[in-house]
């Protein structure tokens, strides 16, 4: 497979096999209070390729935690919005071809059919995976990086920080209910990250991220590169603050992964990228 950049793009794309895959849960451990890490194999997974940071696929469900998995066929899936399947978008945490796990790290909550099962998790459960359909690898040759992230963008940032170079200036904004809510992150020289506790309120509705975020000053020495993953509204809020500050929009990879109020969001919309 050849990857190639967008016209005027710094990243990278690598189309790969789009397959559905059934696989089973092989672990699961607890990172926090709100996140659990669920690895997953099998037969199907011969094949599976994720190289960047932010590679997502969609996890299908059981209607409801313990039933069996019922998985669509592909050919006539009626997509997302299909009521006869519950699907998710989730960020490839790590694939270790020589491991044979596909490691998912995966949010708790009582408000959706994907915390609740993630809550319940156990050895011996069964979830469909269908994709990556593309990896997108971002730039690693910039002076500095700003990463900004709620808890569904924690498994990208995390990738990310994985991945950039040693002693590369990092700065990091992660929006958690509060430090229960914390999980451990690569340590690297020449990065900060600063953990954003949002208390009783409701997920989404702050303005943590963006603030955080415009009351930083851009670093100077180079051009840099910014990624989000957040609630829509933060992502909106932070590309408009920074492009106001005249960062190039080419500089910038966010994406809106869920919307306030909104049931399965789009993360493709135009209104996920602002």
């Amino acid at each position: 497979m050849t990857a190639h950049a967008p016209t005027g793009s710094p990243v990278r794309k690598i189309p790969l096999d789009l397959r559905l895959r059934r696989l089973t849960v092989q672990r699961v451990d607890e990172l926090s209070a709100s996140v659990r890490r669920v690895a997953l194999a099998g037969p199907d997974l011969a094949g599976f390729e994720c190289h960047g940071p932010s590679d997502h696929a969609k996890v299908f469900f059981p209607a409801e935690p313990g039933a069996p998995l019922t998985l669509p066929d592909v050919a006539s899936w009626g997509g997302r919005q299909d009521p006869r399947h519950v699907v998710r978008e989730y960020t490839v945490r790590t694939y270790v071809p020589s491991s044979d796990e596909l490691v998912l790290d995966m949010a708790v909550h009582a408000h959706g059919p994907a915390g609740r099962w993630a809550a319940q998790a156990a050895v011996g459960q069964e979830l469909g995976v269908l994709g990556p359909k593309t990896s997108k690898i971002g730039p690693t040759d910039r002076a500095w990086y700003l990463l900004v992230a709620d808890e569904t963008g924690l498994p990208a940032l995390t990738n990310w920080l994985e991945r950039l170079p040693r002693g590369v200036r990092v700065h990091a904004f992660v929006e958690v209910g509060g430090p229960q809510d914390e999980v451990p992150l690569p340590r690297r020289e020449g990065t900060q990250v600063a953990w954003l506790h949002r208390g009783d309120a409701e997920p989404g509705s702050t303005t943590l991220l963006p603030d955080a975020v415009a009351a930083t000053p851009l670093p100077a020495g180079g051009p840099g590169w910014v990624w989000a993953g957040a609630e829509a509204g933060a992502v909106r809020a932070v590309r408009r603050d920074l492009t106001e500050r005249g960062v190039d929009r080419k500089a910038l990879s966010m994406t809106g992964y869920w919307r306030r109020g909104v049931a399965n969001f789009d993360h493709k919309s135009p209104e996920a990228q602002g």
